[in-house]
C-alpha cells in the first residue's frame, strides 16, 4: 500500500511531497500499519465533508492512502492523520 502526501501553500507557497510504500519498510512496517489504521477513519470522515475554506498563506494537504484520498486545510489535519502526514513528508521525501 502506498501513502502519498503533498503539502502546498504557506507563506512561501512551496510544495513538499513524500511517498512511502508500506511493503518496502521491512521491520518498521508494523508501526506504520498501526498508524495507518488509526488514520483511516479520520481520512474517510474528512473525504465525506465539503472542502474546507482555505486560509490565506495556510497549508493545503493532499493525502492518499491506498485507494483513499482527501484534500484538506491544515486546521483539519489532526491526531494520527497529522502524524502520518508529517512522518510521510519527513521519511518519504523524493
Amino acid at each position: 500500500m502506498d501513502i502519498v502526501v503533498v503539502r502546498s501553500g504557506g507563506v512561501a507557497g512551496m510544495t513538499r511531497r513524500g511517498a512511502v510504500n508500506l511493503e518496502q519498510l521491512g521491520e518498521r512496517a508494523p508501526e506504520w500499519h498501526s498508524l495507518v489504521q488509526e488514520s483511516l477513519p479520520i481520512l474517510d470522515r474528512l473525504a465525506e465533508e465539503p472542502a474546507p475554506h482555505r486560509v490565506p498563506d495556510g497549508f493545503v494537504w493532499q493525502i492518499g492512502v491506498g485507494d483513499r484520498s482527501c484534500e484538506m486545510a491544515d486546521s483539519y489535519l489532526t491526531g494520527p492523520l497529522r502524524e502520518l502526514a508529517e512522518r510521510t513528508l519527513r521519511e518519504g521525501r523524493r
